[in-house]
């Protein structure tokens, strides 16, 4: 079957799209630094107050453990997007010709896509969950958990969008171009 072509409307409303998702990837990953800053500042004035003042901030675990939540799951897009992402290198490397890895490209994301569609369904039924039964930390600033898990959430949910673009990206653009 052959990919449309990328001047046909669709294909332009595809691509535009896709365009969407590779900014809002970035930005996630723009949120993604923020949160690996804040939590190696976190530690760093953990580690001093411990060892050099013998105080602590008491919820440095805790807010390290959210800020990992972040920088995780809101890196997955664009890792994705930038070809960083999880590879077999040495099954990519066995294929002969940009055809035969587009193809396993496309069955991977196809997988991926059934996969991330199941855990982002989910992840979000449990911040409804959570939000509805007021779920809080067991520490003591009783976090309620809704909100680190709405990053699992949303996360997951961006690197959904950016599969689908994926897939869309290889349906619109000529094999040749692969």
């Amino acid at each position: 079957m052959a990919a449309a072509s990328p001047d046909r409307p669709a294909a332009r409303v595809a691509v535009a799209a896709g365009r969407v998702v590779d900014a809002l990837s970035t930005a996630a990953m723009a949120v993604s630094a923020v949160a690996t800053a804040l939590m190696a500042a976190l530690i760093t004035v953990e580690v001093i107050g411990r060892s050099v003042f013998r105080v602590s901030t008491l919820v440095s675990d805790e807010m390290s453990g959210y800020l990992l939540v972040v920088l995780t799951f809101f890196g997955l897009a664009d890792s994705l997007r930038s070809d960083s992402f999880i590879r077999v290198a040495f099954v990519y490397d066995r294929l002969s010709g940009a055809r035969a890895r587009r193809w396993l490209d496309g069955a991977l994301l196809l997988a991926a896509l059934g996969y991330t569609g199941f855990l982002a369904y989910h992840f979000w039924a449990f911040v409804a969950e959570s939000y509805r039964f007021g779920t809080t930390s067991i520490y003591f600033t009783g976090t309620p958990l809704w909100i680190p898990q709405l990053f699992m959430a949303a996360g997951t949910s961006l690197l959904l969008l950016a599969i689908v673009a994926g897939l869309v990206r290889r349906l619109v653009t000529p094999t040749d171009r692969a």
